[in-house]
């Protein structure tokens, strides 16, 4: 590439038309600032040099405080490692460990540890419950009324009725829980739950008694008849009130308790 002449070129010459006169042979401009030619068809750059360490040669030093560990791991210390602090206890297993063994949770239910005395008082107290949804007082009706209107009742859930069968109830099912070993007795003796079963039998008899005095027979030989009175459920109950304070009786007598009188029966 030919260079410019020194001191630069001369002025243009005016007879010259176009002002500067045409470059000499072979002058190429110089490129742009910045720019960079492409390469020649087929050319490929060299690799990056990378030094590479003579062998023998230096090596840089480990970081502070790092000691790579020795071949095979690391032998335990002499005299094997000492047993751990009175009182220290393992840590929790992270979650999705192996479960934790079994014993802590719920007793397990064995049914065939229930006695006579027992499927008796959990008996009564479901068939007490059962009662309450037949009719304790009835209506019905003959001759020609029953053309026109249909027996109907009240069930054990009208009034307080209902009073004598939650106490049924709730006596059967603290029988129960403390019989499986889901509560432990503690302050609940068996004296109590007879005592609650004796008061839902109570009860349930001054139903019967209510029942009779909303009742009656009323006839017209003209029109037929209308009777009213107890209905089925409140009988049924009367006699499953009465087998539940008589199987909590015998519970109490079985485990050694006292009551004002003595029931005879099983000792189961």
């Amino acid at each position: 590439m030919s260079q410019p002449p020194a001191g630069g070129y001369p002025p243009p010459d005016s007879n010259q038309p176009g002002g500067y006169p045409p470059p000499a042979p072979g002058y190429q401009p110089p490129p742009a600032p910045g720019y960079q030619p492409p390469p020649a068809p087929g050319y490929q750059p060299p690799p990056a040099y990378t030094p590479t360490p003579a062998p023998g040669g230096y090596q840089p030093p480990p970081a502070p405080g790092y000691a790579p560990p020795p071949a095979g791991g690391y032998a335990p210390p002499p005299g094997g490692y000492p047993p751990p602090a009175a009182g220290y206890q393992p840590p929790a297993p992270a979650y999705g460990g192996p479960p934790a063994p079994a014993g802590g949770g719920m007793p397990s239910v064995d049914i065939s540890k229930v006695t006579v005395i027992g499927w008796g008082v959990i008996g009564a107290a479901f068939l007490t419950l059962i009662a309450s949804f037949f009719n304790f007082w009835s209506v019905s009706f003959s001759g020609q009324l029953s053309a026109y209107a249909s027996s109907s009742g009240l069930s054990g859930w009208t009034s307080w009725w209902w009073l004598p069968v939650l106490l049924a109830l709730a006596v059967g099912v603290v029988y129960a829980l403390t019989l499986f070993g889901i509560i432990k007795p503690g302050p609940i003796k068996p004296e109590f739950l007879f005592y609650g079963a004796l008061g839902s039998f109570v009860l349930m008899v001054i139903v019967l008694i209510l029942t009779f005095s909303y009742g009656g027979s009323y006839y017209s030989s003209d029109l037929g008849g209308v009777s009213a009175g107890p209905g089925f459920g409140v009988w049924f109950a009367v006699v499953t009130t009465l087998a539940l304070a008589y199987f909590t009786a015998l519970s109490v007598q079985s485990k050694g308790g006292k009551l004002p009188f003595k029931v005879p029966g099983p000792a189961l």
